[in-house]
């Protein structure tokens, strides 16, 4: 590692967390990135410099190796983002399917950001700048659910509610604070109609894309005087509705 702490980042391996892992090593932060499968994206991100942690962050066992990992990669940290997120409609039926749904968003944006936080709390604290971040992913839908999404937004509500935990516990020494997407970038499985539907309800009416919200997580790193905090980054969606 340099002579810079390094950032640790959750879910680097495709989307948002891959582009903030491309936009910091370009910048020259040293990065640590968790990633759940091996891809080309993992594979570049490893030549770009990157070092790189695999685990699945939705059981008790992935979790802790996780934490190990990046206890074994460096004795400082400057800041962690959790980036990684499960997202998929809920399931009505009441069977064993719909209980691991559960499970695996609540492990995922709940369970596994508390473990890593705690465990990785002794790093931040011996950032060598002097300055040390936590920052969430959350969602928009967090204050306005989405009925289809609701067991995704609950979970996603309870992290923007641990993050407002941990700004007041951490404090003075770590920020703490999320970044609420809307908009930013449609999965494959949206359709055209889908696309307009969403963007004729977004005043800006475009797709924010990765770059928006690596600007509101560079902001939040960059400002010595933020926690607690939400930027919303939606395009102005969340105001229309």
């Amino acid at each position: 590692m340099s002579e810079q702490s390094p950032i640790f980042i959750t879910g680097v391996g495709r989307r948002v967390g891959l582009h903030i892992a491309r936009r910091l090593l370009a910048q020259g932060c040293p990065l640590i990135g968790h990633y759940r499968s091996e891809t080309d994206d993992i594979a570049s991100l490893r030549d770009a410099g990157a070092v790189l942690v695999q685990g699945e962050l939705s059981t008790r066992d992935g979790v802790m190796s996780v934490l190990q990992q990046v206890l074994a990669q460096t004795d400082s940290l400057r800041a962690i983002i959790h980036n990684a997120s499960s997202y998929t409609p809920t399931r009505r039926e009441l069977d064993d399917d719909l209980f691991a749904q559960y499970q695996l968003f609540f492990g995922v944006h709940m369970v596994a950001p508390y473990v890593l936080n705690e465990g990785l709390q002794p790093l931040l604290l011996k950032s060598k700048d002097g300055n040390a971040d936590i920052i969430h992913i959350t969602d928009i839908n967090v204050r306005r659910p989405n009925p289809e999404y609701d067991i995704y937004c609950s979970t996603k509500a309870g992290l923007e509610n641990l993050s407002i935990s941990f700004a007041k516990r951490y404090a003075p020494r770590i920020q703490v604070n999320t970044v609420q997407p809307g908009p930013v970038m449609f999965l494959d499985s949206h359709s055209e109609e889908d696309r307009k539907r969403v963007l004729s309800r977004t005043p800006l009416q475009i797709e924010g894309g990765a770059e928006a919200i690596y600007l509101a997580v560079r902001s939040l790193l960059d400002n010595h005087y933020t926690t607690g905090s939400s930027i919303v980054v939606d395009g102005g969606r969340s105001m229309a509705e």
